[in-house]
């Protein structure tokens, strides 16, 4: 019997606890952030999505912080991932306090944040990643090897203060802005591949939410056809005949769902697109089963952000 092992991505959306954190603002229902923990019925929501997916490797964004992950998991997820093993947040740069995780029914190795890098965009600005590039290796059973190693990111959004209808030239820069950062974040990740592995022999994966889809010159370094890693978008074996960035109507790939209030048309638009990843390595990609899926079904799922999950072959000698 074949040996198989999944890989998902899910931006589970402000996920905080119940508890305040005097040292943060971002828990707060009031002042800037306005966040609020999920109710119990959206938070079964978001769990029944990822074991929906039986994904053994989640990597996760938007998290309050490791006591919030482990409640949500041990609550609501199941005890597949344990703390001792399989659960690992790091704080990140975000001001609302918003992290990255990872879950994971294998044992884990080194985990490294790159939060502290400083790097310059395309247009010769300094920055470091608004959230993280959270480097998490999974091992074997027998912890004797490196599965693979993952690298969850959480990009640069898109939002902005400015209208395009009122403001559309400091629209227009804010975006200009945006998507230099989320560039000079996509190449810094490529520059931290290349430095620690091989990426023509090394089983890895870059995922998470990028804030862009996978036609955007921001994100040519990690998804463009040319990539300098030879990434492999895992979701882009299912069929989608329309090839817009973004669409009225959920398509299979789109992992997305944004209700934009629209003040040129007077209402309010539904617009759908992929903006989540898992990009595979050539070593990782050879063991693909072919099968993938975004379980986006447009009923809520306690978060804007959609679960995918890609299926893998055990490489032989490794002890899953």
């Amino acid at each position: 019997m074949a040996r198989i092992f999944r890989i998902a991505t899910y931006n589970v959306e402000n996920l905080y606890d119940r508890f305040d954190d005097p040292y943060s603002s971002g828990d707060d229902p009031w002042g800037r952030f306005g966040s609020s923990p999920k109710p119990r019925a959206r938070l079964y929501d978001m769990a029944y999505r990822i074991r929906q997916s039986r994904a053994d490797v989640i990597g996760l964004q938007e998290i309050e912080n490791f006591g919030a992950l482990v409640d949500f998991t041990q609550g609501s997820v199941g005890p597949e991932f344990k703390t001792t093993k399989g659960i690992v947040s790091q704080q990140s740069n975000d001001p609302r306090g918003i992290d990255l995780g990872l879950l994971s029914t294998l044992p884990l190795g080194r985990v490294i944040s790159h939060r502290f890098n400083e790097f310059k965009t395309p247009l010769g600005r300094k920055y470091r990643f608004g959230r993280d590039c959270l480097q998490v290796e999974v091992l074997s059973k027998d912890r004797a090897q490196v599965l693979l190693t993952a690298f969850v990111c959480h990009f640069k959004s898109k939002y902005t203060k400015y209208d395009p209808v009122d403001e559309p030239a400091k629209y227009a820069a804010d975006q200009a802005r945006s998507a230099d950062k989320r560039a000079g974040e996509a190449n810094e990740v490529v520059r931290i591949i290349r430095e620690q592995l091989n990426p023509a022999s090394d089983r890895f994966v870059v995922m998470g939410d990028l804030n862009d889809t996978p036609d955007s010159a921001a994100l040519a370094p990690l998804c463009g056809s040319l990539n300098p890693l030879g990434l492999f978008n895992a979701t882009s074996l299912l069929d989608q005949d329309d090839a817009p960035p973004g669409s009225e109507t959920r398509r299979p790939r789109d992992t997305h769902l944004w209700n934009r209030y629209d003040r040129a048309q007077g209402k309010r638009l539904k617009t759908w697109a992929q903006i989540d990843h898992m990009l595979c390595s050539p070593a990782l990609w050879a063991l693909s089963t072919g099968k993938t899926e975004v379980i986006n079904s447009p009923q809520t799922q306690g978060s804007d952000h959609y679960i995918s999950w890609a299926e893998f072959n055990v490489p032989d000698g490794v002890n899953v």
